[in-house]
């Protein structure tokens, strides 16, 4: 995911293509598993995060305090 910039949204497909492979890029299900997963190491509360926001329908935008 060359080019990554704070704010921006990182659409489900493209974070599991990079991440697992073109084959897993329809299985949503992993990757709300694993943000879920760092949102609880990451977050001061995961129930609030705001490093780690979901756009629904379409993926994830990372915050960062810069």
């Amino acid at each position: 995911m060359s080019g990554c910039q704070p704010g921006r949204v990182l659409t489900h497909q493209s974070i599991l293509t990079h991440v697992w492979g073109p084959e897993d890029a329809d299985h949503t299900e992993y990757l709300r598993v694993y943000m879920r997963q760092l949102r609880k190491k990451l977050e001061v509360d995961h129930e609030r995060p705001q490093y780690i926001l979901t756009e629904p329908g379409i993926g994830y935008r990372f915050i960062t305090d810069e």
